[in-house]
């Protein structure tokens, strides 16, 4: 009776160890969650690219039939609130480097497919700037040099962006277009931060990420499995043949029980969020 008590008992506290292993894992994985999380995808189109070769001849591409461009590029910008909540007047930044310009820009709810408008300072200030340098354009001197207030208008105009996202709610996502030329035939360089307070944003995972911390969560489940099956066979007076090849059995499928308790989990926790 000892010796069955015993087993009990190491057989008991395996299982209860591996239980609490995977709740507190669970638990991480809801905080972790709840942080305030947007990610990113962003995706470099080149349109074209003026050049003068000897052997192709001479290649120019020109913007609204007109300005001649050093080198074109769509750039698609997609962000998805991937947190726990939904957040209110969400302030997004975007400016390129100063070999850039953005020529034109949009951007939509990707679920609703609705505008989104600039924020309203910025599209004021945008509008005063522009009118400001159509006014110079009407009445200028080409003889005289630019004046310094319509270069930096000509840089606000030309290299800012901002966005006021009046609702974004979990897991939707915004999409953001750019029409930008970079003078030095390179692909543009394009900062968006998100100005809101505990936001974090972050790059999307790519399909090798998610694989790999998949890969992760299978081996922990099915780790805490293996530990739960060897603590039955060796809590037991005697090993048998048929033991063993259960033993083997488990050791070589582990990963993948491992992996369903993963996709199990995974989908009970989507009711949560």
């Amino acid at each position: 009776m000892e010796e069955i008590f015993t087993n009990i008992t190491k057989l008991g506290w395996a299982a209860i160890g591996s239980v609490l292993t995977l709740i507190a894992y669970i638990i991480l994985e809801k905080f972790k969650s709840k942080q305030s999380l947007f990610s990113f995808t962003k995706t470099y189109n080149p349109i074209g690219t003026s050049i003068n070769d000897n052997f192709f001849g001479n290649i120019k591409i020109i913007y609204n039939d007109e300005r001649p461009v050093q080198h074109l590029n769509f750039v698609n910008l997609k962000i998805q609130n991937k947190s726990n909540r939904d957040f209110e007047d969400v302030i997004l930044k975007c400016w390129v480097d100063s070999a850039s310009n953005i020529l034109s820009a949009n951007a939509f709810h990707n679920q609703y497919l609705t505008t989104i408008g600039l924020e309203e300072n910025h599209e004021e200030t945008r509008r005063q700037k522009i009118a400001q340098i159509d006014n110079y354009n009407l009445t200028m001197d080409p003889n005289l040099p630019q004046p310094l207030v319509i270069s930096e208008n000509y840089k606000y105009v030309l290299k800012n962006f901002v966005w006021r996202i009046p609702a974004w709610n979990r897991n939707d996502s915004v999409v953001f277009n750019f029409l930008i030329e970079n003078t030095q035939g390179n692909i543009p360089l394009l900062m968006h931060p998100i100005e809101k307070k505990s936001v974090k944003l972050i790059e999307s995972k790519t399909a090798e990420e998610i694989n790999l911390q998949r890969g992760k969560g299978a081996l922990l489940y099915g780790y805490l499995i293996y530990i739960f099956s060897i603590s039955i066979i060796l809590s037991q007076s005697s090993i048998g043949k048929s033991d063993v090849i259960i033993f083997g059995i488990i050791g070589g499928l582990y990963l993948w029980i491992g992996l369903f308790l993963y996709q199990i989990v995974g989908y009970v926790k989507s009711f949560f969020n």
